[in-house]
């Protein structure tokens, strides 16, 4: 199998079908105060001085800034215990919320990206790029499938770290931590079936534990060649996951600055500059991060097509020799 000409197909066809960016961006969906001492000085009066309790642990703040801090702090600390509650029930729904969205946009994501690599690779190089709506048209048959598959993995999940997440912490600790590296190992190995799984149910229209059958074939006789484009998309995708990333490093720089500047007294404006520069790199950052889903998503699929292509898991005779005299007398009667 010739690895670069894979990588290489799979990046020409994300970058001449762009709207795979945004399936890309979609998969990676579903991939992540307390109060100090005494309140009360002896010096001034009214009320109209910060209170002690912020500035020993926010002492790089103004005057202002820690009275507004104080002023929070005991609005919080008289809210009703029912109202609490009623904040935590917000919270929980607002989680599962999520939960479900990004599982609906994360199946919506991975099986674009998919199918529309696996459209792209059949239409050649002369085919117009694709549009988000011939790609949602396509994944049609197979999205509910692959949404099953994905509620089943996360329930499962869960119910494996409720059983499972002492016996590994012992585990762990009773091998020194080596036996990670095994627990490790394991994982890679559930991912690549996950990612298989995916890409028959797309390709070959199967139903979710036919595709499960057919991914442990292709994954165990072409083992070899699974693991290096493993490693090859692994190692590369964290490279430039740590280049995408080192922009974040300006972030806290305008807030050190207006630190050091000011003898740590104030950081307002440091803090707002921070602040902003995140939100300005964010949705860059977002971007690229969908790009790399969509270009590892499209290197497996042709991996996959490539594999099953080769003809490589059909039944193998033990006596071909015999098989051929065989064929070769029908021939001649």
């Amino acid at each position: 199998m010739d690895f670069g000409e894979i990588l290489k197909k799979a990046w020409k066809i994300i970058w001449k079908h762009k709207i795979l960016w945004l399936f890309g961006l979609l998969a990676s969906c579903g991939m992540n105060s307390a109060r100090g001492g005494s309140g009360h000085g002896g010096g001034s009066s009214g009320g109209a001085s910060a209170p002690s309790s912020s500035s020993g642990i926010f002492p790089f703040l103004n005057p202002s800034m820690r009275y507004s801090l104080d002023n929070f702090t005991r609005t919080i600390e008289n809210i009703e215990p029912w109202i609490w509650l009623m904040i935590v029930f917000l919270m929980i729904l607002v989680g599962i919320a999520i939960a479900v969205l990004s599982l609906f946009l994360g199946t919506l994501g991975t099986t674009g990206v998919i199918k529309g690599t696996a459209t792209a690779d059949d239409a050649g190089d002369d085919a117009k790029p694709l549009s988000f709506g011939e790609i949602f048209k396509a994944i049609k048959p197979y999205y509910w499938k692959v949404l099953l598959l994905n509620l089943g993995l996360r329930i499962l999940g869960f119910v494996a770290f409720l059983i499972f997440a002492l016996p590994i912490v012992l585990f762990a600790v009773c091998t020194c931590f080596l036996g990670l590296f095994l627990l490790i190992l394991i994982g890679w190995f559930i991912e690549l079936m996950i990612i298989f799984t995916t890409i028959a149910i797309i390709e070959e229209d199967q139903d979710v534990f036919e595709a499960i059958s057919r991914a442990w074939k292709v994954i165990t006789r072409k083992i070899g060649f699974v693991v290096v484009m493993f490693l090859i998309l692994g190692i590369g995708q964290l490279i430039v996951s740590l280049i995408i990333g080192l922009p974040l490093i300006i972030v806290p720089i305008p807030l050190l600055i207006n630190l050091f500047a000011t003898g740590f007294q104030s950081a307002s404006i440091g803090l707002l500059l921070s602040i902003f520069l995140l939100l300005v790199l964010l949705p860059f950052l977002l971007f690229l991060a969908g790009v790399v889903k969509a270009y590892v998503l499209a290197s497996w699929t042709l991996t996959y097509r490539t594999l099953v292509g080769e003809d490589d898991l059909k039944p193998i005779l033990l006596n071909q020799e015999a098989a051929d005299q065989t064929m070769d007398d029908v021939q001649e009667d």
